[in-house]
């Protein structure tokens, strides 16, 4: 078989390959995405139910929307965007500096340090749930914003400074002494110097908290008995289980509370993939 014949027929194979991987990848691609097209399209079905959902909508309404978006949809709405914003801030106040510190730190105390960081995240939430029920309805935090960011803040903090410390790690110990050397002192080396270049890493964190606290369902359900203060996730768990016929309404709830989470990721997956990248040391 000559040369030109032998490249022909690996060029055949590697077509075929690839056909053959665009398929496979369409197909799984289709299986994630059909839970989206099924809450479409059971949002639009104001006479649906769980066990009684049409493929096609065949008299499409927008009466699950309306619904959805009532005031108390809207209510739930601005605490959960409230509530997730605030563990974001209390996140990063409090893992920057201690990120920081445990990066530039030569002792064993952290890595015990680290371990007891990840043991916080591994405590099931229902056991920390009971006890800030406890802790909050002495000091008069129930059905308060600042009770809710605490509680979600419990995930996001553990997370945030494991994954800036990784990052900063990576940082040139030169460029942060010729900042002590300027006359920075350690609060401004890390305003002016560790912040802006941990900018990725400090993204991923926030998008992650972001995340943890918006999907929350198990602190709303315990820290909150008023209607007014329910996040979005305890309305859609309230619409899911209610005797009405409000499945469209809990499905087109569901989608419109994903809305704000995608647009997040959206934004920010370029410094996401990047701090992640840094932190696993690529």
């Amino acid at each position: 078989m000559s040369a030109a014949s032998a490249a022909s027929t690996r060029l055949t194979r590697l077509r075929k390959s690839g056909w053959l991987w665009t398929i496979l990848t369409v197909a799984i691609l289709a299986v994630y995405l059909f839970p989206i097209y099924w809450m479409i399209s059971a949002s639009l079905q104001p006479g649906a139910n769980s066990v009684d959902t049409e493929w096609f909508p065949s008299s499409p309404g927008i009466g699950g929307y309306e619904t959805a978006l009532s005031d108390s949809g809207l209510s739930g709405l601005r605490v959960s965007v409230i509530v997730a914003l605030g563990s974001v801030l209390v996140s990063l106040v409090v893992g920057i500096p201690a990120a920081y510190a445990l990066s530039r730190l030569r002792s064993r105390a952290v890595g015990v340090a680290l371990i007891l960081l990840l043991l916080a995240q591994m405590i099931p939430s229902i056991v920390l749930a009971t006890s800030f029920y406890a802790m909050f309805n002495n000091w008069g935090l129930l059905n308060t914003y600042v009770g809710l960011i605490l509680a979600n803040s419990t995930a996001g903090i553990p997370f945030a400074i494991i994954v800036m410390r990784a990052f900063m790690l990576r940082l040139d110990p030169e460029v942060l002494e010729a900042a002590t050397v300027d006359g920075l002192g350690p609060f401004g080396t890390l305003w002016r110097m560790v912040v802006p270049l941990s900018r990725n890493a400090i993204i991923t964190a926030a998008v992650f908290t972001f995340l943890f606290s918006w999907g929350d369902l198990l602190f709303g359900l315990t820290l909150v008995t008023r209607n007014d203060m329910q996040p979005v996730s305890v309305i859609i768990f309230a619409l899911s289980n209610s005797n009405l016929n409000t499945w469209a309404a809990t499905m087109a709830a569901s989608l419109i509370a994903s809305l704000p989470a995608l647009v997040v990721i959206f934004a920010a997956q370029r410094h996401v993939k990047a701090g992640l990248a840094a932190g696993a040391g690529r």
